[in-house]
């Protein structure tokens, strides 16, 4: 079973060795060892021993290929992504520019690279990378916000569901987590503990994710077009439901 999975991969010459070093080795393995199970599996450990030093030798890795030369591979029904082996060097990989430009030129990458752009001036869809959202206001953001980079911080991610639902136009500073090394200076010299999330609005920081939730919805009000997030003051039944699930 072997040789019949290697004789789609391998070079005719190659394929022609490993068959006959095959050959020899179950043979000298069949007079030198019993047929008990132990001994079979002495003689499949024989064989395999022998044959790596054969392949490895002859033939190069090089990777993954949708093309096979016809004087050297056999015709493989799943060529397309069918792992082979070559007695050439190794291929040159593509630089990262090249692939770049080849994914620029199908519509999806086209279609990813478009959305990049957009996001780049404050518009398009939420994203983990994104530095500003301006949610259509032609005017600077006002507020900005201190958020992990890598997007996985909850306090972080539930300050971040609140402006997109309401669409706060605003600026975003990414900051790595501890867990990823130093903050940045600049960083600490604002907020000395380090904590994250945090606003800056006019100079003034604010740190704990619950209260900047409260100030943006209090600074960005239903009166000027924004959907409100916290219930209303005298929603007794909205009130006892905000303070049961705020420290989560």
């Amino acid at each position: 079973p072997l040789c019949r999975i290697l004789q789609y991969t391998l070079p005719s010459a190659t394929m022609s060795q490993s068959r006959t070093r095959m050959a020899q080795i179950a043979t000298a393995a069949t007079k030198t060892t019993t047929t008990t199970r132990r001994g079979l599996y002495t003689r499949r450990t024989l064989a395999i021993a022998a044959l790596a030093p054969v392949l490895f030798s002859s033939v190069a890795v090089v990777g993954f290929s949708n093309s096979h030369s016809a004087s050297t591979h056999r015709s493989f029904p799943f060529r397309r992504g069918a792992l082979f082996l070559s007695s050439s060097t190794m291929t040159e990989p593509l630089s990262w520019t090249t692939l770049q430009d080849q994914t620029a030129a199908t519509p999806v990458g086209k279609a990813l690279n478009d959305e990049v752009q957009l996001r780049q001036t404050g518009q398009g869809s939420a994203a983990r990378e994104n530095t500003l959202r301006k949610f259509g206001s032609k005017a600077e953001p006002a507020v900005t916000l201190y958020r992990d980079h890598a997007a996985w911080c909850p306090y972080c991610q539930k300050t971040m569901l609140l402006v997109e639902e309401k669409e706060i136009p605003i600026k975003i500073d990414l900051v790595n987590m501890r867990s990823y090394g130093d903050k940045p200076q600049a960083f600490l010299r604002k907020i000395p503990n380090g904590l994250l999330p945090a606003i800056e609005v006019q100079g003034q920081v604010v740190t704990e994710s619950q209260v900047i939730m409260e100030l943006l919805d209090e600074w960005f009000p239903e009166s000027k077009g924004y959907r409100r997030m916290q219930p209303k003051p005298d929603d007794v039944a909205g009130q006892a439901k905000k303070h049961q699930i705020a420290p989560l």
